[in-house]
């Protein structure tokens, strides 16, 4: 009776849906006009957060039950060279300088090649922007602001235009004789060109009787030159700002590889101050 028993079930509906070919699955791409935003966020990408998330609960859940267990009389020798400030242990010149090497600090020489290179650099940074801070300083000082005059129509095209004090318009010859002529510090052509003084109703007026009689050309000359004049002011600062950090640092690395080869004393761990002496022989 068992033999006669029919095995072709007919095709369930699972096997009929399977059998069906579907799309293909495409994801979602960023919009064009949300691009600015960034890649767009998946599933997959929240999942990994997600889960990256949950294990830093679980250690620090870890961490908080470990705290509140541990057993205050516990010693290990390592509490004995151990340093706290705040209850926050602090690290050793030793752990600070691992790079990954298990605590393990660089070798003295290596340290030493490598303070020789930040100098070298250092220095070499340091005079490449003393020598731009100067000629900005003397560009400023002077007035020695170049204004491409292609757009006033009087065939200056491609050719650089010097102003001089009045806002007229000087050959370059004349202009390099004038730089000796100036007698006035940074703060006095920032006056003299209306960057500090327009604040006063006096000043105001007389600026708008002298842009009277100028024409459209040269009142546009005329303010081009204030705001390459503004811009040099500010680019001035940033370099004298930048020259004095520079220098601060090849002050700290020099002294640091004058008291690694003993040149120099220095100060203790304790905060006392020493100098190295030669041994007498």
């Amino acid at each position: 009776m068992g033999n006669n028993l029919n095995h072709n079930h007919p095709p369930t509906m699972s096997s009929m849906r399977n059998a069906v070919q579907r799309r293909n699955h495409k994801e979602r791409a960023q919009p064009h006009e949300r691009s600015k935003w960034g890649l767009l966020e998946k599933h997959k990408d929240y999942s990994k957060r997600a889960a990256d998330h949950n294990l830093k609960k679980r250690k620090l859940k870890a961490l908080q039950q470990k705290a509140s267990e541990r057993n205050e009389d516990e010693f290990y020798f390592g509490m004995v060279n151990a340093e706290t400030k705040g209850g926050i242990k602090q690290g050793k010149r030793g752990e600070e300088n691992s790079g990954g090497s298990g605590g393990r600090s660089l070798p003295e020489a290596v340290v030493k090649l490598m303070k020789t290179q930040d100098v070298g650099y250092l220095g070499l940074v340091v005079q490449r922007t003393r020598r731009l801070r100067e000629r900005v300083e003397r560009e400023v000082v002077s007035g020695e602001v170049g204004v491409d005059g292609r757009g006033s129509g009087r065939g200056m095209g491609g050719k650089k235009v010097v102003f001089d004090e009045e806002g007229e318009v000087v050959g370059g010859g004349e202009a390099e004789e004038k730089v000796d002529d100036v007698g006035m510090d940074l703060d006095d052509l920032a006056d003299l060109d209306g960057l500090d003084g327009l604040d006063d109703g006096a000043d105001v007026d007389m600026q708008e009787e002298e842009d009277e009689g100028l024409s459209k050309e040269e009142l546009a000359a005329r303010r081009r030159k204030k705001n390459a004049l503004k811009a040099k002011q500010r680019y001035l600062d940033a370099l004298r700002d930048r020259e004095e950090q520079l220098t601060e640092a090849l002050r700290r690395v020099e002294a640091q590889r004058a008291r690694m080869n003993g040149t120099v004393g220095g100060v203790n761990k304790n905060g006392v101050k020493f100098k190295v002496r030669e041994r007498k022989r």
